[in-house]
């Protein structure tokens, strides 16, 4: 286990899909490795970053303080700079290629992907199997049931992963 840099609580591991992504259950801060930045969009449905984010603002979670913030993995002091990817004012590495980010910087990166989303809208196909999708859907034309407008699918990877930190 590793140590929030921010509050010195024990953040917790999860790996999800190409994502590993850690978080303190305290601060709500989050670091992952900067080359996952596709991960978190790709492997994270749009659904599950949607819910991610209102569990945030319900929350109504204040930034720790980042005085004196070191790496999560290297120990070495975070520096003011533009985050990886993103271009916002924050602290970053000069150790290693990783993101520590507080949560109003996870509310803002996440509203982001929200407001732009990089996955295809359910209307144009999701990722499942053609077959399991076409025999659903002669099924429910067969007895009159309408698709559901979202994918139950979607919101798996947060109460799978995310949840937990928020109830």
């Amino acid at each position: 286990m590793s140590t929030c840099p921010f509050c010195k609580s024990e953040v917790a591991q999860m790996k999800i899909g190409h994502l590993d992504l850690r978080m303190c259950p305290k601060c709500f801060s989050v670091f992952f490795p900067c080359d996952q930045t596709t991960a978190l969009r790709g492997d994270l449905p749009d659904k599950s970053r949607e819910l991610w984010y209102n569990a945030l603002l319900a929350k109504n979670v204040a930034d720790p303080d980042m005085t004196g913030a070191c790496c999560i993995d290297h120990g070495e002091p975070l520096v003011d700079g533009k985050i990886p990817d993103y271009g916002y004012e924050g602290k970053v590495t000069t150790c290693c290629k990783m993101f520590h980010l507080p949560p109003s910087m996870v509310l803002r990166i996440l509203k982001r992907t929200i407001d732009s989303p990089f996955q295809k809208p359910a209307s144009s196909g999701k990722h499942h199997f053609f077959f399991i999708r076409a025999i659903d859907s002669l099924v429910s034309k067969l007895f009159g049931e309408k698709q559901p407008d979202e994918d139950p699918l979607d919101a798996i990877p947060y109460n799978i992963h995310l949840k937990k930190f928020f109830e």
